[in-house]
């Protein structure tokens, strides 16, 4: 990979459609200087950055590229590491949590905590004076519980409680308020969690966009997600204002009565869906928006799907469906068993970012892109990039974090548009837009 700010830097004069000669006279320095940044033989300084973002339609973040922390594509930290980042947190005075880290890397969203509830409960009740709640996070976040913890939520303004054990499994969404305890019991053992936050589509990118628009204006985004026929008609609505398309011309060209259409209890049947994608000229998908469905889902853990893998009749995994949620498609949470000692010959290539927490008692190894081989004991955990190709080798039970970053839905298939030969400019392109 060649200079990272000489690529940045080109990428931005290429978009404003500055030649080196204009940028040199419109950010006050020589037109060497600016060649020198574009050949990688200098890197652009934070005092040149700070006059572009003065003259220039760009922002600071325009220069930076996400910083690559991981090596051969993959993070591990081992659970030593994991122990060196213990912190007790308090509330009301008393011991309430106690703290560890996780895997995290730079190119990923994953905000994983090992959390143990210190403080220990006699009863179920969400208003004992001994649970305390927080005010809720942006962050989505998948739980994973390990022994007698009680999960404390808060929906539609209303205090509630589920006592969860060993394997169980939840979903919460953003800013709702909620906390977990241990139950009293026999063994006088403290529960304690895996709290697997994460951010999907929705990230500080996208929240610096919506504070830019204002208070005012961005609200008018949302659309009712409450269930599919309201999210449906406005939708359309919105879509017939970015057009500028009257109902008497939605008429004209649709053929399709639109007031018949708002009004009717019923999404539009399939053919009369494509001609209203054929009039707005988009695709069949951004007509049916998704629906919100859960701010909190619990799965126990017998309730969950399983199934052998590759298949039921050569059984080298035991995967397990833990909590999901539809309105986020492309996380999915599981629990994967090393069923045997020996290597399978198939692979894993996953097309997700993925989070690895080994939550058995014995070690196994990864072997990852057919040449590195990792051991992975109890405590440890791993990001890895998409699309590397990995297995397990002995027998272990892993927990398993799968999320699709920027890199998934409408990005993904515009990014599936760019030719093979012009996908490798996307990454590593130094070329003006136009040759003298």
């Amino acid at each position: 990979m060649k200079n990272l700010s000489s690529l940045k830097f080109r990428k931005i004069l290429n978009d404003l459609k500055r030649r080196p000669e204009d940028a040199a006279e419109e950010l006050g320095v020589t037109e060497s200087s600016i060649q020198n940044i574009l050949q990688g033989k200098e890197e652009v300084s934070f005092e040149l950055i700070k006059k572009a973002v003065s003259v220039w339609p760009v922002n600071y973040s325009d220069f930076f590229f996400v910083t690559d922390d991981t090596k051969n594509d993959y993070k591990i930290f081992r659970s030593s590491e994991s122990n060196t980042s213990k912190r007790k947190m308090y509330r009301n005075g008393k011991p309430y949590y106690l703290y560890k880290d996780t895997v995290m890397s730079k190119i990923s969203s994953f905000r994983p905590e090992w959390i143990q509830q210190l403080s220990v409960v006699n009863d179920d009740s969400p208003d004992n004076p001994d649970v305390v709640f927080n005010n809720g996070h942006f962050l989505h976040q998948f739980t994973y519980f390990i022994g007698p913890v009680n999960f404390y939520y808060v929906e539609n303004g209303v205090k509630k409680i589920a006592k969860m054990n060993t394997g169980d499994s939840m979903y919460i969404g953003p800013y709702i308020p909620h906390t977990f305890t241990t139950r009293k019991n026999d063994e006088n053992i403290l529960g304690h969690i895996l709290a697997l936050t994460y951010s999907d589509k929705v990230d500080s990118e996208n929240i610096n966009e919506v504070v830019a628009i204002g208070k005012k204006l961005s609200p008018k985004f949302k659309i009712n997600s409450s269930n599919e026929v309201k999210a449906f008609k406005e939708n359309l609505i919105m879509y017939l204002k970015a057009s500028s398309i009257t109902k008497e011309i939605f008429q004209e060209f649709s053929n399709l009565n639109l007031d018949d259409l708002l009004e009717d209890k019923n999404i539009p049947n399939f053919t009369s869906l494509k001609k209203i994608s054929n009039t707005l000229d988009i695709n069949l998908r951004d007509l049916l928006p998704p629906i919100k469905n859960f701010s909190v889902k619990i799965k126990r853990y017998n309730d969950n799907k399983k199934w052998f893998y590759p298949s039921s009749k050569s059984k080298f995994y035991s995967i397990t469906e833990l909590a999901s949620v539809n309105q986020l498609p492309n996380s999915k949470s599981l629990e994967l068993t090393v069923l045997t000692n020996e290597e399978m010959e198939e692979d894993l290539e996953v097309p997700r970012h993925q989070y690895l927490y080994n939550i058995g008692d014995t070690e196994t190894k990864i072997k990852i892109d057919k040449k590195i081989i990792e051991k992975f004991s109890p405590g440890d955990s791993i990001y890895m990039k998409p699309n590397i190709k990995h297995k397990f080798i002995g027998k272990s039970k892993i927990l398993i974090l799968r999320i699709g970053g920027k890199i998934s839905g409408d990005v993904l298939y515009q990014l599936s548009m760019v030719s093979d030969e012009n996908f490798s400019r996307l990454i590593e392109d130094n070329q003006p837009w136009f040759n003298k």
